[in-house]
C-alpha cells in the first residue's frame, strides 16, 4: 500500500562486508554552522568501527575552529567531538570513540562546523565513518 512518504535511503549492500561513507566539507559550505548531511543514511543496526576526519587545509577562524559529526539532535557531537580534531593542522585523526555506537534506526549523519573571531577565509576536511550493518542476524 503507498503511503506517499518517501523512504530514506540507508546505505547497505547486501554482503557481509565493512561499508562506508565519506563526505568532504569546507569552511565555506552552505549550511555548514548549523551541520551538512552525508548523502546516505546509516542502516538501522549498524555498529560504528571508527570515524576519519582528514583536515585538507587547516581551518584558520581567529579564536575557535570546531569540526564535529554526529546523528543526536542539532548538536552533531556523538560520533565526533569538539575536542576530538585538532582543525588547525592538516593531518588524519582517527577518532575511535565513535566505536561504541549502535543506530537503533536509520539516521542521517551530519558535519557542522563552527567559529568564533574573525571569519575563517580557510579550511576543509574529509570525514569517512566506517560501519558494519546488522545484516546477517
Amino acid at each position: 500500500m503507498a503511503t506517499n512518504t518517501a523512504g530514506v535511503d540507508a546505505r547497505q549492500a547486501p554482503w557481509q562486508m565493512v561499508h562506508y561513507m565519506r563526505k568532504t566539507v569546507s569552511y565555506s559550505d552552505t549550511g555548514i554552522s548549523t551541520g551538512v548531511p552525508f548523502k546516505n543514511y546509516l542502516p538501522s543496526g549498524a555498529s560504528i568501527m571508527y570515524v576519519m576526519v582528514k583536515v585538507k587545509t587547516a581551518f584558520n577562524a581567529a579564536s575557535t575552529n570546531v569540526l564535529t559529526v554526529g546523528y543526536n539532535s542539532t548538536s552533531y557531537d556523538n560520533m565526533v567531538a569538539a575536542a576530538d580534531v585538532d582543525e588547525s593542522a592538516t593531518e588524519a585523526s582517527m577518532v575511535l570513540r565513535g566505536a561504541d555506537l549502535t543506530v537503533s534506526s536509520d539516521q542521517r549523519v551530519y558535519i557542522k562546523y563552527t567559529q568564533t573571531g574573525d571569519a575563517a577565509t580557510t579550511g576543509s576536511a574529509e570525514v569517512v565513518i566506517a560501519y558494519v550493518p546488522s545484516n546477517d542476524e
